[in-house]
């Protein structure tokens, strides 16, 4: 049984700026998804998870974020603590590494590398989740002081905020630790 991902026309049309190509005035949804694949040399079926990807397995972690110096903190920080931790450092790879596999903890800076383009990953990723039944669970991370930036990516369905400021990442260690289940069962 094959699954497949539904992306909408406004991320094709947000990856297509990623890669800093024009984006012609009413093309439609298979066009723009093809010169999407072309100009990043991949094919349809990246993007179409297979039947064994979505198995719960609660020690696998996607970081999403463009500043590879929190990618790597985050990866070997986690590694560390016996996680599986992929990265990606922008909208079209996060969403390609996730429909590859299954996750139990999306990390996504809201600024990949726009703030636009972090709540379009949001929308993009709780669809994914939405439609395949999954328990992933989104974890936004920013250094924006903005009060209003957590209650909008809340409201669009990430299940965490946190701040990039003084020990966050031991905020976010404590938030995907307390998933674990308890050593006495």
């Amino acid at each position: 049984m094959s699954k497949t991902v539904e992306i909408s026309v406004d991320l094709l049309k947000e990856l297509f700026k990623a890669l800093n190509a024009e984006v012609p005035e009413n093309i439609g949804e298979e066009s723009l998804l093809e010169l999407v694949f072309k100009l990043k040399n991949k094919d349809a079926a990246s993007f179409e998870p297979h039947e064994n990807n979505f198995v719960s397995n609660t020690n696998n972690i996607l970081v999403i974020d463009d500043i590879g110096v929190v990618t790597y903190q985050l990866k070997i920080l986690l590694r560390n603590l016996g996680y599986n931790v992929s990265v990606a450092k922008d909208i079209f790879s996060g969403l390609n590494t996730f429909v590859k596999s299954n996750y139990s903890f999306i990390v996504m800076d809201l600024f990949v590398s726009t703030e636009q383009e972090g709540y379009t990953l949001l929308n993009e990723t709780k669809k994914i989740i939405t439609k395949n039944n999954l328990n992933t669970k989104i974890i936004v991370i920013t250094a924006s002081s903005k009060s209003e930036n957590k209650v909008k990516c809340l409201n669009m369905g990430a299940d965490y905020f946190i701040k990039k400021d003084v020990g966050w990442q031991d905020r976010l260690v404590e938030l995907i630790e307390s998933f674990q289940p308890s050593p006495l069962g």
